[in-house]
């Protein structure tokens, strides 16, 4: 299987963020962890699918809830 890079644009309309958002968690300053990119050079920025992939699929929360419990 080939490898594929994408720029950060090109993340952000993959997983639907904002380029914006996926910069703020390549700083690394908030709690959120974002996912894995390589920098080359001072400002080309790339990601794997593959990375975002798996990062997207972290998040998954589990089960939707259909119906509120009442106590």
């Amino acid at each position: 299987m080939e490898t594929v890079y994408v720029t950060a644009a090109e993340a952000a309309n993959y997983t639907g963020l904002s380029e914006s958002y996926l910069a703020k968690l390549r700083m690394g300053t908030g709690p959120q962890i974002g996912p894995k990119f390589l920098r080359i050079g001072l400002r080309a920025i790339r990601y794997k699918k593959q990375d975002l992939d798996d990062w997207m699929e972290s998040k998954s929360c589990g089960e939707v809830v259909s119906a509120r419990r009442r106590f």
